[in-house]
């Protein structure tokens, strides 16, 4: 069972009536397609109004009946005071106010819960559960309150169906000093005095139904502070005070824009460390591959100069010669079947890039330094050609000296001897009579 109690001023029943009448602003929990199943249980139409009358005349005959009273006490000059002052609010001064705003209701769970357990819950055996509920409401409020219940209707277009009302609790007082005074008074009431007796009471007369008195919370309190004297680690419970729906949906509204914006600093805290995280770890990924890329570079690099020292070793020891192409190629007389030529092949076949430049670079070397020492070989023998002809020369000069110097009887058989031909002869003879003291020198030579 649920019975809650909500202190209410006169003035704010008027609000009341607007939520009854569904012309708040706030009513995002209403169902307007069911409203119409809502109906009044107890009280008129002009129930505020006939209420707001009722503490007008109670204001006027309590001041009429105190000043009488005072009067009958004589006391003259209190009563002319109390009679200038005028009506005042027929209740004590509180923080609340002297009405009494209630809702009875059962857990949802009873209303929607089928006494079938092998059938669905149909909307016929759910209203006649609301009816049953209803009409026991009824008879509660109806044996405890009477006609101090001025208002009360069946709400079936919220989330639970529940019996909303207003109880205004008039009492009367006699005292020879203010007289009969009519009060809104609540604390004259047991069950509203101590609501701890309303639902003891409410729990017992709805125990028929299945339906039992709702958690102890005040009982609980009580006990949590009587032990916390000598266990200060007790917690006590806060009271469970009853907050206005409006009131707690406003609440409601600003808690939850409080949490999505919470969530949505956090979704954007998150989002940045989850791109943080990406953009670190791409750049770590990025670092490795760069990493891996050096090594690899490195590696292949080795293993080119080591291909490089490899070729210029070979080419050294003679293993590779140039092509004609400008490139190398292993030597003929180098054995099929050794290792070294094998591994040259494979050099060959494929090289890697900086063995290609090498052996055309040594290709080129080798054509290069061919050309030069062919030329040096030919300037050599050019050179020795010419000294050869330079000799021939000498020597023909100088049998043609030896010749002119001779008697003409020894001509012939010196020239058959030394098989000089005769235009050597007249060469050398040409070459004295143009040099005559040459031929002298070389005669008497």
């Amino acid at each position: 069972m649920v019975l809650r109690f909500a202190e209410l001023f006169p003035h704010q029943v008027r609000r009341y009536r607007l939520h009854n009448d569904r012309k708040q602003r706030d009513m995002d929990h209403v169902d307007p397609a069911r409203t119409h199943l809502n109906r009044p249980l107890i009280g008129d139409e002009d129930w505020v109004e006939t209420l707001t009358d009722d503490i007008r005349l109670a204001s006027l005959e309590n001041v009429n009946e105190e000043v009488e009273g005072l009067q009958r006490a004589k006391r003259a000059g209190e009563a002319q005071k109390r009679l200038l002052e005028g009506p005042r609010d027929p209740w004590r001064k509180s923080k609340g106010g002297p009405l009494r705003e209630f809702v009875i209701t059962a857990h949802r769970d009873w209303f929607e819960t089928p006494s079938d357990s092998s059938k669905f819950l149909d909307a016929a055996e759910q209203e006649a559960r609301e009816r049953q509920f209803e009409a026991l409401a009824l008879d509660w409020l109806k044996s405890r309150f009477g006609d101090q219940v001025i208002h009360a209707r069946a709400d079936r277009d919220e989330t639970t169906f529940h019996i909303h009302g207003i109880i205004a609790p008039w009492t009367e007082k006699t005292s020879k000093r203010s007289g009969r005074q009519r009060l809104l008074q609540p604390s004259s009431h047991p069950l509203l005095k101590d609501y701890e007796k309303a639902q003891d009471d409410i729990g017992a007369f709805f125990s028929d139904l299945g339906l039992v008195r709702g958690e102890r919370r005040a009982e609980a309190r009580r006990e949590a502070k009587a032990a916390k004297k000598t266990d200060p680690s007790v917690v006590v419970p806060e009271p469970r005070k009853h907050v206005p729906a409006h009131e707690w949906r406003a609440d409601e509204e600003l808690r939850l824009r409080r949490e999505a914006r919470k969530l949505k600093e956090e979704a954007a805290r998150i989002a940045a460390t989850r791109a943080r995280a990406e953009a670190e770890r791409k750049e770590a990924e990025a670092q490795r591959d760069k990493a891996l890329a050096a090594q690899r570079q490195a590696m292949q690099r080795e293993r080119e100069a080591d291909e490089v020292l490899e070729i210029a070793e070979h080419a050294a020891d003679g293993h590779l010669v140039p092509t004609s192409e400008g490139r190398m190629r292993v030597v003929a007389d180098l054995p099929e079947d050794s290792g070294v030529r094998r591994r040259l092949n494979r050099l060959l076949a494929q090289p890697s890039a900086a063995g290609q430049q090498l052996m055309r670079h040594l290709g080129r070397a080798y054509h290069v330094l061919g050309r030069a020492a062919a030329a040096q070989a030919r300037e050599q023998v050019s050179d020795r050609e010419r000294a050869v002809e330079r000799g021939a020369r000498a020597i023909a000069t100088l049998r043609g000296k030896m010749l002119a110097a001779l008697p003409e009887a020894l001509r012939r058989p010196f020239i058959d001897e030394t098989l000089v031909e005769t235009r050597e002869v007249d060469w050398a003879v040409r070459a004295l009579k143009k040099d005559p003291k040459s031929g002298r020198e070389e005669k008497g030579r």
